[in-house]
């Protein structure tokens, strides 16, 4: 039973990472260079990072790892929001 605990928690946490690729390859744009590319990435994470507050609950457990996973998707969508609002694609 611990087992399977420590491997649900464990792959519960892997989930809720927010990847982002600020190298320049993830989004493409005709005629942009890529630190135009690279800037434009940093400028929406900053934006990103206040849309993916929620409430802090105080029950812990389970509910927080929940609570952090829609924040990261949240954080993660407003960020696609963004890039596509500045005329990039995903490569």
């Amino acid at each position: 039973m611990r087992l399977a605990m420590a491997f649900l928690v464990l792959t519960t946490l892997t989930g809720c990472t927010v990847k982002y690729d600020l190298q320049g390859t993830d989004w493409k744009k005709s005629n942009t260079m890529l630190p135009q590319t690279t800037q434009d990435e940093m400028d929406c994470v900053r934006a990103a990072r206040e849309d993916g507050w929620t409430p802090d609950l105080v029950l812990g457990g389970l509910l927080d790892v929940v609570r952090w996973n829609v924040g990261d998707r949240m954080r993660l969508s407003s960020y696609k929001r963004c890039m596509v609002a500045r005329g990039y694609q995903p490569s």
